[in-house]
């Protein structure tokens, strides 16, 4: 057990010192660079240049590249037949559709400020390396992380209690985002995006559903959400039922195809290796 917790702890000091090394040296190059020039730009003024989002996203790929390298996760199919591969993507997308409107739900009636603005945070996802970096890299890299290297650690320390390793790897999802919204939503996106990789032993089905959401997030046009709350509340009502139903019929065939087995909840290492 006490090394399982070493690797854990050794996973988020690796993510983290890799995921900001691009960045803070980019900020020390430009601040260099402007007081040769004679200038007065601050590190905060940096952070709001197109040169994070190329620093950050350039993390995101070198803890990809050591993850996979050290095979503290894998990107294999685990359980899912390579027949199946095309099915489980379309249902995780049905996950993803079913989520959507309880989540916008959940959001209204759980107001938890974030710590970004909506400048903050259109400097972060906007333009085209910052839009692949949130859609594509950033969720790569922490389904690798999480659902990944983490979870298959927990899952050694406590085979017998793969629920509590789920939401144990769940809230580490959310604490890691530093940001008390998130920390929230997150860790309860992080419960189901676990035990679907707890019941495929495959990342795939939660990267797809990860890149789905921030996609949603990047993509979608504010038209969409400001339509969502000028409905009335008996169409909010259906909506969300029917939502839930969508929800309910994708994790029930998740369920049903890949049921739970004690040599799946022993053997973890095909997250791994």
């Amino acid at each position: 057990m006490k090394r399982e917790i070493t690797n854990i702890i050794k996973y988020l000091i690796v993510f983290g010192v890799l995921v900001v090394l691009p960045a803070s040296i980019i900020v020390i190059c430009e601040l260099l660079r402007d007081r040769q020039q004679g200038g007065s730009m601050t590190s905060d003024d940096i952070w709001e240049t197109p040169f994070m989002t190329t620093g950050i996203m350039l993390g995101f790929v070198l803890v990809i590249a050591c993850f996979l390298w050290r095979r503290w996760a894998s990107l294999k199919l685990g359980r899912i037949k390579q027949s199946d591969i095309w099915m489980v993507i379309l249902m995780s997308v049905v996950l993803f559709i079913g989520w959507f409107l309880p989540e916008n739900f959940l959001m209204g009636i759980i107001d938890i400020p974030s710590g970004l603005s909506d400048d903050e945070f259109d400097n972060m996802t906007g333009g085209v390396i910052g839009t692949f970096d949130t859609i594509v890299t950033g969720p790569i890299a922490e389904e690798l992380l999480c659902r990944g290297a983490i979870l298959a650690a927990l899952l050694k320390m406590m085979p017998r209690k793969p629920f509590f390793c789920i939401l144990i790897q769940a809230f580490i999802f959310g604490a890691i985002h530093m940001d008390p919204n998130q920390l929230v939503f997150s860790t309860i996106y992080g419960i189901m995006l676990g035990w679907l990789c707890w019941r495929t032993k495959s990342l795939i089905p939660g990267i797809v559903v990860h890149v789905a959401n921030n996609a949603n997030a990047c993509l979608l046009p504010d038209s969409v959400d400001e339509a969502i709350k000028g409905m009335g509340n008996i169409p909010q009502a259906a909506a969300l039922i029917a939502s839930l139903l969508v929800l309910a019929c994708g994790l029930y065939w998740f369920h049903r195809k890949y049921p739970a087995r004690e040599e799946q909840e022993l053997n973890t290492a095909d997250l791994q290796t």
